[in-house]
C-alpha cells in the first residue's frame, strides 16, 4: 500500500550527532528540479555511482533543507542554513548515509 502524504510542510528529520534537518517534501517537482541541476548534468559520463550519488544528494539538499539545528562552526556559533554549509555538512560520511539512506533512498524506493 502506497500511504499519501499531501502535506507541504516542512518535516524534522534527525541524523544523528545532534544533527536535524528541517526538510521539503520529496516531490517529482523536487526530484526533477534536482536531475536538472547544473551539477548533476555537468557530471563526467564515466563517473561512479557513488560519486553521481554523492552529487545528486548534494543537489537535493540544497534544495529540500529549509533550516537546521546542530550545526555549528569550531567557535560553536550556530550557522545559518546556506549552500556550502550544506556541502560541508553532507561531505561528513555519517551525516550523508543518513540523509542518503532516511530522505533520499526513502524517494526513490517509492
Amino acid at each position: 500500500m502506497i500511504r499519501l502524504d499531501l502535506s507541504p510542510e516542512p518535516q524534522w528529520l534527525g541524523l544523528g550527532h545532534g544533527v536535524k534537518l528541517k526538510l521539503l517534501p520529496l516531490t517529482t517537482a523536487l526530484m526533477v528540479a534536482t536531475r536538472s541541476d547544473q551539477t548533476v548534468q555537468d557530471l563526467d559520463p564515466e563517473a561512479s555511482n557513488d560519486e553521481r550519488a554523492a552529487i545528486f544528494a548534494g543537489a537535493l539538499a540544497r534544495r529540500a533543507v529549509v533550516d537546521w539545528e546542530g550545526v555549528g562552526d569550531v567557535d560553536s556559533n550556530v550557522l545559518p542554513v546556506s549552500p556550502e554549509g550544506i556541502d560541508a555538512l553532507l561531505s561528513l560520511w555519517p551525516i550523508f548515509e543518513a540523509f542518503n539512506l532516511h530522505y533520499v533512498s526513502r524517494g526513490m524506493l517509492l
